[in-house]
């Protein structure tokens, strides 16, 4: 039952703008030993999390699908405020600013700002996506997320289907989500051995790329009215993200 629950608390936050899987994993104490069962197929031990995973995307992907629908600009605030205050655990490995960090930042401020141009939030319907790029950006998305600090959800922000996904997950369309959990899985089980080896040996340069990402990407949630809910609730956001990734 206490794996199902963590595992629920897991689907919350990875469909969260800015929240990182894998720095929940390193809470709860199970991070490398999931990175070796996953890299040798043990899986029996994570059936019970992995239900609790799959509820909590469900529950959490309607709920944010709804708010979007109906709160748009104020969703948008809030997840704005959770997705700049990750920056915080994914420098957090490398505090130490050089030249080389700040170049790879600013190339990666460029390709985020370019990638994350159309507005979260607008979809009312559901879009067509192709089912190659959907099972890629579930890839991306799974092996993104089992890296300590790199939140995985940004990465759907990142390839404009951050709320197209919301909309999948809401309506049920069961075809659709079934190609970008099957590039989950396949991200999960071939690529997080060798991201997490890339990762390792170029962890400061790849951090401060990502935090790049994030901020040019962040242009995509910010509100187009204001009113006396965003500040609030951008702060909540924020301080929710930045208080979660100073946990260790």
């Amino acid at each position: 039952m206490i794996s199902w629950l963590k595992g629920v608390l897991l689907g919350f936050i990875m469909v969260l703008p800015g929240m990182s899987g894998g720095t929940v994993f390193v809470i709860f104490g199970i991070y490398e030993q999931l990175v070796h069962d996953l890299v040798h197929l043990k899986l029996k031990p994570y059936l019970p999390l992995l239900g609790g995973v799959i509820a909590g995307i469900f529950i959490s992907g309607s709920l944010f699908s709804y708010f979007f629908e109906i709160f748009r600009n104020e969703t948008a605030a809030f997840l704005l405020g959770c997705l700049l205050a990750s920056i915080r655990a994914v420098l957090r490995c490398c505090p130490i600013v050089t030249e080389r960090r700040i170049i790879s930042m600013g190339f990666g401020v460029i390709a985020g700002f370019a990638l994350g141009a159309d507005p979260i939030g607008y979809a009312t319907s559901v879009e067509e996506v192709g089912i190659i790029y959907l099972f890629i950006a579930g890839a991306l998305a799974s092996a993104t997320m089992v890296l300590p600090g790199l939140p995985g959800s940004s990465v759907l922000i990142l390839m404009g289907i951050y709320d197209t996904v919301l909309i999948y997950l809401s309506e049920l369309i069961w075809g659709r989500l079934l190609v970008f959990g099957a590039g989950s899985l396949a991200g999960m089980f071939l690529l997080v051995n060798m991201l997490e080896t890339f990762y390792a040996r170029h962890r400061a340069i790849i951090s401060y790329f990502f935090a790049g990402l994030i901020l040019g990407s962040s242009r995509a949630l910010i509100p187009n009215e204001f009113n006396w809910l965003i500040l609030p609730l951008f702060l909540s956001g924020f301080v929710s993200v930045w208080v979660w990734s100073g946990k260790s």
